[in-house]
């Protein structure tokens, strides 16, 4: 499949903009089809069969499509319901001490800051590490705020507000050699950006689909190192987290599943894993990596045209820091003026952390970006 082809399957193209894929992606009639095409099923089959036969199969094609992408083995990853969900399963099956820390970015998003604070339950501290100017988050300010009580470094993949790809190799590395937990939010990252669980010392990584991933939210993936699953205390348990879930009539909780599906614990989503499967065969048929490049090639034209026009430019430019987010602002307007002048235009965007985020996708062209900064107020 071409990118133009791909575009195609995106209506929204005729009538807006689209640029916030940081935010929350619009779908594809190929993933509107494939989740009607679930719905016939339950209406002209037998129900329990889509349940126990079709399902299972779309749940298999995609954890291995998912593998793929993440180049991992697909016996390590769970279905989840969103990032929160996954981040929150991690930290509260990880097992603590009294007097533990956890070191976070101050400035993550709080569905990576939350979870890690509510171990204070547990006795377990959070340590929220500034950013620096602009909003860059620095690699050795959070190695300095370690120290040998850290038990978890929590982190994104990609800053939210900045777009700030973060050093996951030096961090994890660090961690590896300290038996620090590396945990990484993929969100702003998985669907354009490549994740290689392979090659990155990564101990625990989760993504929703709702945003680069190009499907309604609803699921998402949770990775967990065989090393560090081993290790986690049972939670989230039901009738799905044991061998021979059907089984019903026989308690045996002794044979818990031995992978990180033991978290999917109870009925699953028929609808969102069809939509979530046709949205990564759709990336995989354009190729993960191009994928990637247009991406990039996108941000980078972006920002060259917003430099043009004068706006100051966030994001960093750094090739091993950049993104599909561009945050920018005016010098002298408001981001809500910036803002309102590009809706009037049919511009989707958003505004984060104290600037204007542009976030296109692969299927966006230079002629989306070029509409966009025609749209933005003149300095």
């Amino acid at each position: 499949m071409t990118f133009e082809q791909f575009r195609s399957l995106f209506p929204v193209v005729g009538r807006f903009i689209p640029l916030n894929h940081a935010g929350v992606s619009p779908a594809s009639t190929a993933v509107s089809e494939a989740v009607q095409g679930v719905l016939e099923e339950l209406m002209g089959l037998e129900t329990v069969s889509v349940y126990a036969k079709l399902h299972p199969k779309r749940q298999a094609m995609l954890r291995a499509a998912l593998g793929r992408m993440l180049q991992c083995d697909p016996s390590h990853l769970a279905f989840v319901r969103n990032t929160s969900h996954g981040l929150a399963l991690a930290a509260q099956s990880l097992k603590f001490s009294i007097g533990d820390n956890i070191v976070v970015p101050a400035t993550e998003y709080p569905s990576n800051v939350y979870p890690w604070m509510a171990q204070g339950e547990r006795g377990v501290s959070t340590k929220l590490v500034p950013a620096q100017a602009d909003g860059i988050i620095d690699s050795d300010d959070l190695i300095e705020a370690c120290d040998e009580r850290t038990r978890v470094m929590a982190v994104p993949f990609v800053h939210w507000g900045t777009g700030q790809r973060l050093n996951l190799p030096k961090l994890g590395a660090f961690c590896r050699e300290r038996g620090i937990i590396f945990v990484v939010d993929g969100v702003q990252g998985v669907g354009a950006l490549r994740l290689d669980l392979s090659a990155l010392p990564i101990d625990i990584a989760v993504a929703g689909c709702h945003k680069w991933l190009l499907t309604p939210g609803g699921i998402g993936f949770l990775y967990v190192r065989p090393e560090i699953f081993r290790e986690m205390i049972p939670t989230n348990i039901g009738w799905n987290s044991v061998e021979n879930a059907i089984d019903w009539e026989r308690l045996h909780f002794d044979e818990l599943k031995p992978t990180p599906e033991r978290f999917e614990e109870g009925t699953p989503s028929l609808l969102a894993t069809a939509a979530f499967l046709k949205s990564v065969e759709l990336l995989e048929s354009l190729g993960f990596d191009s994928v990637e490049g247009r991406v990039l090639t996108l941000a980078r034209y972006a920002r060259r045209q917003l430099t043009r026009k004068g706006y100051h430019v966030v994001s960093p430019d750094n090739p091993a820091q950049r993104s599909g987010i561009i945050a920018f602002r005016h010098p002298r307007l408001t981001n809500d003026e910036v803002l309102s002048a590009l809706e009037a235009k049919k511009v989707i965007c958003a505004i984060r952390c104290g600037n204007v985020r542009f976030a296109p996708h692969c299927y966006n062209n230079e002629e989306d970006i070029d509409r966009a900064i025609a749209a933005l107020p003149a300095l």
